[in-house]
């Protein structure tokens, strides 16, 4: 039996009511200092917020870099200050080649400095509120090993900063004396911004025909400005989501062709913190079609790019039609279409936000798990060593409470190898098939930022396994009195205890220090369970 979520009647008064009060506030100028005021975060309801002053600026700036043969370009951050940038830089060259840095895991952070070497590597750092924990340590850490100052004023000509104005972030660039500081706007909220500053300015510096992207949010935005259903783009999908939600499908897979591959980590990230709020929710599914179950709680909306063949997608499409799994589907005509699609999702959540009677721009379980990691890295700072944590459910007592309308959440604090990765997808396969189960996996600790709300503030029909091991290699961390494992134990810690006090079932699993091994166990572990 899955539980339904409870919505107003959504006639169509309420939703042409709807769309004429979002068009209304994006169009007041005066904003207050009140977060709950909508007008304050409609600045991307413009489609691109770029004047023609800042695009002809931003543009000789990306051409003059472009001219320097960077070899690298290292993007330093986390949630809505790069997983837009990510999606539309795929659209341009490889060269330079863009590393996206945006986990405090020791490994990957020795892997990226590994593989830029001696190359020359421009340093974007990203950040919209400048004072982003895993940003500002990220960009500290690269700062010294990469950011070469030069001349007499020693200015670091491979050094950008995205930021807002006012922020530590900003400060920082004008103390270091970056090469450039690119503003946003601050009436545009961070995965709100794939289309602005922190989308578009490191799409043009791999040549990215940012222009296509633009023209294609542009014109989804006038087609969502109708009031007449049949015409506005956003309502059909909309009305799909409304009533999969109705009959207690609160489950999304979405699937994606290779060409658009890298739009799923914005759309999880969009729909988790904007809608994952007071006990309900939509939870996405992207990735692997292997970790979705075939039940009477999930719906699908699949992408089609009509400028390629995809024959997998024709017969997942069919699979699902077999087995009355409800199908949305979109076309686009090219790659750079996803424009529009990043502004149809956006108006999207934000009516359906209002059916749920939700702010679809605050995310408060995200900043209580921040809150929690700050202690506790204080309390290191005080005592040398972490503080205890809470105990979770054992292994058993986890594995009894998977009910029929639960979802299971791998949440991966690890030092992974090449070979682990492949284990612990096939932890997560294993898991679907035992329990029918959706299971989705994350990515961690940078899923801290995305579907870390869902988790907490969404549907209770989540199921939390984090996995965890203490053989991590420890990066000192300049000027702090911890360093990078220390920053990860903390997060993982603060991400465990959030999910306690909220009474969420979480079960740590300490994978020992052979995390090949204690991946391997933990499958055996499950399954003898499960099958008791």
């Amino acid at each position: 039996m899955h539980l339904k979520q409870d919505f107003p009647n959504w006639d169509e008064d309420l939703l042409i009511g709807s769309i004429g009060r979002f068009w209304e506030s994006a169009e007041i100028s005066k904003l207050k200092d009140d977060d709950t005021f909508l007008p304050n975060w409609l600045g991307w309801s413009l489609g691109c917020d770029w004047t023609s002053a800042e695009k002809r600026q931003y543009l000789e700036l990306a051409t003059e870099i472009y001219q320097e043969d960077f070899h690298y370009i290292l993007l330093i951050g986390v949630g809505g200050s790069s997983v837009g940038a990510r999606a539309i830089v795929s659209l341009g060259e490889n060269l330079p080649k863009f590393i996206f840095a945006d986990s405090v895991v020791p490994s990957v952070v020795k892997k990226i400095l590994a593989e830029v070497g001696n190359q020359k590597t421009l340093l974007v750092i990203s950040s919209k509120s400048g004072t982003t924990l895993e940003t500002i340590t990220l960009a500290n850490y690269f700062l010294d090993k990469l950011g070469n100052s030069q001349g007499s004023l020693k200015c670091k000509k491979n050094v950008i900063a995205i930021t807002d104005p006012g922020t530590f972030l900003e400060k920082l660039a004008i103390k270091q004396n970056f090469r450039s500081i690119i503003h946003g706007k601050p009436d545009i909220g961070g995965r709100f911004s794939e289309l602005s500053s922190f989308g578009l300015f490191p799409a043009l510096l791999n040549k990215t025909d940012i222009s296509e992207v633009i023209d294609s949010a542009n014109e989804m935005a006038s087609l969502c400005r109708t009031v007449i259903l049949e015409e506005n783009a956003a309502i059909p999908l909309v009305e799909f989501l409304l009533e999969n939600l109705r009959h207690g499908r609160d489950k999304l897979y979405v699937y994606l062709p290779e060409s658009l591959s890298k739009f799923a980590m914005w759309l999880e990230q969009l729909l988790s913190e904007s809608l994952g709020k007071d006990g309900v929710g939509i939870v996405p599914i992207v990735g692997d079609s292997d970790l979705v179950s075939l039940s009477t709680d999930v719906c699908s909306v699949m992408y089609q790019d009509l400028s390629m063949e995809d024959e997998s997608a024709q017969i997942l499409r069919q699979h699902f039609e077999d087995n009355t799994i409800p199908i949305f589907n979109i076309e686009v005509d090219k790659p750079e279409s996803l424009g529009g699609e990043f502004f149809r999702w956006k108006m999207s959540v934000v009516l359906i936000a209002s059916s749920m009677n939700i702010n679809p721009f605050d995310q408060p379980q995200v900043q209580s798990s921040k809150a929690k990691t700050s202690e506790m890295l204080d309390y290191f700072t005080n005592h040398g060593k972490l503080p205890p944590t809470c105990p979770t459910l054992t292994l058993s007592e986890w594995v009894a409470q998977i009910k029929n309308d639960s979802y299971i959440a791998v949440l991966p604090f690890l030092q992974l190898e090449d070979g682990d990765q492949e284990l612990l997808f096939n932890l997560a396969y294993r898991i679907r098939n035992l329990t029918k189960r959706h299971v989705t996996l994350a990515t961690g600790p940078s899923y801290l930022h995305s579907t870390g709300q869902m988790h907490k503030g969404g549907p209770v029909s989540g199921m939390y396994l984090q996995l965890f091991s203490d053989n991590v290699d420890e990066i000192p961390i300049a000027g702090e009195e911890y360093g990078f494992s220390t920053l990860l134990a903390a997060q993982a810690n603060g991400d465990m205890e959030s999910l306690v006090s909220l009474n969420r079932p979480v079960c740590r699993v300490d994978l020992g220090t052979n995390i090949a091994e204690g991946l391997s166990n933990l499958i055996v572990q499950i399954e003898t369970l499960y099958l008791q």
